[in-house]
């Protein structure tokens, strides 16, 4: 099983029948093992050139060119958004990725920031963290074998 498959494994009930948005996607590898459980999957990055062509394959996904620290979905659009292996891309524009991707996030739903990646990692740690504690964010952190996980569960309109 590839690491992208285990993470996808260790969603699954978080993913299936559900709305989902891999947010900073990149090649959308997640997004496409995640079409397979999820009722839809919208995946988003900046950037679609390194976006694989498998994307094409899965019915029930769709790529849009956007950026994260704006996007124009209307509040509370998905059951579940995900960053994975990206959050290192982000630093510059943390807060403002994460508030935004709480803000599309349905109240009841989760955010994952999950990662195998040691520069991931590293800001998950030394910026993530503060800035949640900053914002007085309810949040568990996993770590297990290669995968760090920061589950963010949007309580009310507010968080």
């Amino acid at each position: 099983m590839t690491r992208v498959e285990e993470a996808v494994q260790r969603l699954r009930r978080e993913l299936e029948q559900k709305e989902i948005l891999e947010a900073a996607c990149g090649c959308a590898e997640f997004s496409i093992h995640a079409a397979k459980y999820a009722k839809t999957v919208q995946s988003i990055d900046l950037d679609s050139r390194r976006l694989s062509p498998k994307v094409k394959d899965c019915q029930n996904l769709t790529y849009c060119e956007m950026d994260v620290t704006a996007m124009s979905y209307k509040d509370e659009s998905f059951d579940t958004v995900v960053i994975y292996n990206a959050i290192g891309h982000l630093w510059e524009v943390l807060e403002k990725a994460v508030q935004e991707c709480l803000r599309v996030l349905r109240v009841g739903g989760n955010l994952h920031i999950i990662s195998s990646v040691k520069m991931d990692k590293h800001v998950i740690s030394h910026d993530l963290i503060p800035i949640l504690e900053r914002k007085k964010c309810l949040f568990q952190i996993t770590e297990e074998k290669v995968f760090t996980d920061v589950h963010i569960k949007k309580e009310s309109a507010y968080d």
